[in-house]
This record gives structure tokens, C-alpha cells and sequence, in this order.
């Protein structure tokens, strides 16, 4: 079965790689607070949550907006995490553009891209 033949299929696929890319972070996020000294935390999780959305991203459709946001939002939190601040910054600015285009500065979709601008920011600066 070749999956690039059938668009639904395709687009639920997608569907499922967010899912399993955000179990693979919230694992990550729980190992992290969970972490005794000396115990090494899964960044091969991270790595592997990252190949996900970046494999989606590349084959996305960002007219989608709602899944456009939701997978930036997944992918920049990842690669802060991975502490990728420049390459999170570059996902995150045509996102952020767009959705204060569409939605203005003070919808929810905004201010949440806005909230992950501002994380990037204080690592950096």
C-alpha cells in the first residue's frame, strides 16, 4: 500500500505522528522532573519526537492553520528542550507572522507563540 496514493491516509498519518511525537515529549518532560542524580534523561526521545514533526513538517499543509500552529508549537517546544534555540526561532517567525495576520495580537493562538518567542528570547539573551 503505497500511502502517498490515498490523501486521506496521508493526512491521518500525520495525525498520528503528532500524537506520537507529543507522547514522546511529555515522557521526556516526566523523566525530567522525575530525574534522580546520575540517572541520564531519554534525549533520544526528543530526537526521535523531533524527526516526526520535522518529517510533517516538510510534507505539511500550512493552510491548515489549527494544524499549522499545533505542530509549531510541538516542534519549538521540543527543540527548546534539545536547547536548538536558533533553529526553534526560525520554525517559530513565519508561524507567529502568520497568526497575527490572521487572528491579531490578542487571540489565544497568538499570545501562546507569543509565550514560546519569549522563552526562546530569555535563553538567548
Amino acid at each position: 500500500l503505497n500511502i502517498n496514493e490515498y490523501p486521506e491516509l496521508k493526512y491521518l498519518s500525520h495525525g498520528v505522528h503528532y500524537n506520537y511525537a507529543q507522547s514522546l515529549f511529555v515522557a521526556f518532560q516526566a523523566s525530567s522532573q522525575k530525574s534522580d542524580v546520575g540517572n541520564e534523561l531519554p534525549y533520544h526521545y526528543l530526537e526521535e519526537a523531533e524527526r516526526l514533526m520535522e518529517e510533517d513538517a516538510r510534507e505539511g499543509n500550512f493552510e491548515d492553520i489549527g494544524k499549522y500552529f499545533n505542530n509549531t508549537t510541538l516542534l519549538c517546544n521540543i527543540l527548546i528542550c534539545q536547547r536548538k534555540f536558533a533553529e526553534a526561532n526560525q520554525i517559530l517567525t513565519p508561524c507567529l507572522q502568520k497568526a497575527q495576520r490572521v487572528f491579531g495580537p490578542s487571540h489565544r493562538v497568538t499570545k501562546t507563540l507569543l509565550g514560546i518567542d519569549a522563552k526562546i528570547c530569555a535563553y538567548t539573551k
